[in-house]
């Protein structure tokens, strides 16, 4: 099994958890408010505060050169966007620390992952009339690049993590990020 669909299958839960914390759905029936937003918001940030630093320090020149292509700091995004909406950051928590490059790859698979939600989040947010002036740096950051963009990553990943142990790490990396996701939303 390709890499992408250990961990697409593997992080399922972890995924709908997140989404359940942050009331996703209700973007798609009308009751998402201007706090649902915010909340979403200073949950990336700090997630992204967190582990952003922490996985380039495990990734190689060709992990970095496909970082470089697709603008890896979204932390100064979230930062753009929490000042324009003069927001006050979520205090730190503490993460569980990344240990190779299988597992920085693994944190960085749900950072980009939740960047393809963002752009269907972001054309939602749109509709509302109180956030139809917003720039959403991050959220719309890729724009309607996205979609190539995501499939170079996912094709990287699975060109990249090929060993049994590899992929066993690269999903406690996922996982870890989740986890920290999912404590941050509570």
């Amino acid at each position: 099994m390709q890499t992408t669909e250990i961990l697409k299958t593997n992080t399922a839960q972890f995924h709908d958890a997140i989404e359940a914390k942050l009331e996703s759905k209700r973007l798609f029936d009308g009751s998402f408010t201007q706090d649902n937003y915010y909340k979403m918001l200073l949950v990336n940030h700090q997630f992204i505060k967190a582990y952003e630093s922490e996985i380039e320090t495990f990734l190689n020149d060709n992990d970095k050169d496909l970082l470089n292509r697709i603008n890896f700091d979204k932390l100064s995004l979230l930062e753009k966007d929490l000042e324009e909406l003069k927001l006050t950051p979520y205090e730190m928590l503490p993460i569980n620390h990344l240990n190779n490059r299988a597992e920085a790859l693994g944190a960085l698979y749900v950072i980009e992952g939740s960047m393809l939600g963002g752009m269907v989040i972001a054309k939602q947010l749109k509709k509302y009339p109180e956030l139809e002036n917003s720039n959403f740096n991050y959220f719309g950051h890729y724009g309607q690049d996205i979609g190539p963009i995501w499939k170079a990553f996912v094709a990287y990943l699975n060109e990249q993590i090929v060993t049994d142990e590899d992929k066993a790490d690269i999903l406690k990396g996922a996982i870890k990020a989740y986890e920290y996701l999912i404590m941050v939303a509570s």
